[in-house]
């Protein structure tokens, strides 16, 4: 059973729906809009709740990611261990913010039919 739950920037211009698999466990966050060193708290939220409530999985679609910088990065960076994030449908402005950073590596894409 999927549990949806959306969250959205008072700004407006950030917002994450965040679907919750009870089966599994697992987190898909749906990333929109823009995200920079203010509306990137949107993301870290639900970040840093996935981390205390022990989530296995955790995958950002960044499909509708329209701008990205440097908090969008260490946010994602900050609960990548373990392997436990990962990044879907990555758009050209985020994997070029990955690309600069050379962080590519640390962030792998989703992999594997059916997991999204």
């Amino acid at each position: 059973m999927l549990t949806r739950h959306t969250t959205r920037h008072p700004s407006g211009c950030a917002e994450l729906s965040v679907d919750q698999d009870a089966r599994t466990g697992r987190w898909v966050l749906y990333a929109q809009g823009a995200f920079d060193a203010v509306t990137t708290s949107v993301l870290t939220r639900v970040l840093d709740r996935a981390r205390r409530e022990g989530v296995p999985r955790i995958v950002v679609n960044c499909s509708e990611v329209t701008f990205a910088d440097i908090a969008f990065l260490r946010a994602l960076l900050s609960h990548s261990h373990d392997s436990r994030l990962v990044l879907d449908e990555v758009p050209l402005v985020v994997r070029r913010l990955l690309e600069a950073t050379e962080t590519t590596r640390l962030l792998p894409p989703e992999s594997g039919p059916g997991e999204t």
